[in-house]
């Protein structure tokens, strides 16, 4: 995971267990590795502009898929985890534009978001099966681009017969309702 403060790329080792709500996991390995000031560079010259150069944007998502692919290469190697013991990567991307309707307010034009780094490059760098684009599918689902926020809220932040609200400072930010009668409808 990269956020929108670019300070570096945020790489978690878990190991799952069950499904839906009853999803349970172990959190193995945690690593930021930093970005470099030239990188920083690079995808500030595309990040939230509404004019950009669109072979610069082409050109980034590969480098970014592949870059991304490297530093999770670095942490495996620092962990002595072997990629074949890895069955699956996660990632969401570089956003470099989010335009919801309420941002945008351009008339027959849905909620909007774009993310770099592209999922066919990490996975072909790494040889990891490799899922991504979290965000667009959220919003092509009616969201606002901020999917597993409110899952790993639920599963992370319930407390039965306590209310609370969780808040994601992030690029978007997001309050989380959980109620304490556990009804998360």
């Amino acid at each position: 995971m990269s956020g929108t403060s670019l300070d570096g790329l945020d790489i978690a080792l878990c190991r799952f267990k069950g499904n839906g709500l009853s999803t349970q996991f172990e959190l193995l390995e945690f690593i930021t590795l930093p970005y470099n000031d030239h990188f920083k560079q690079e995808v500030h010259e595309v990040f939230s502009r509404r004019l950009v150069d669109l072979e610069k944007v082409t050109l980034l998502n590969a480098f970014i898929g592949t870059f991304h692919g490297e530093l999770i290469l670095q942490a495996l190697k620092k962990w002595g985890i072997k990629t074949a013991d890895v069955d699956f990567i996660a990632s969401h991307g570089q956003t470099i534009y989010h335009a919801p309707k309420s941002l945008h307010k351009q008339a027959g034009y849905p909620n909007a978001t774009l993310q770099i780094g592209d999922g066919d490059h990490l996975a072909v760098k790494t040889g990891i099966l490799t899922v991504s684009d979290f965000r667009q599918k959220h919003i092509a689902g009616g969201g606002e681009g901020a999917p597993l926020a409110l899952y790993g809220d639920v599963l992370l932040g319930s407390k039965p017969g306590e209310d609370r609200i969780l808040l994601n400072i992030g690029g978007i930010a997001n309050l989380t309702y959980l109620p304490a009668d556990g009804d998360l409808n």
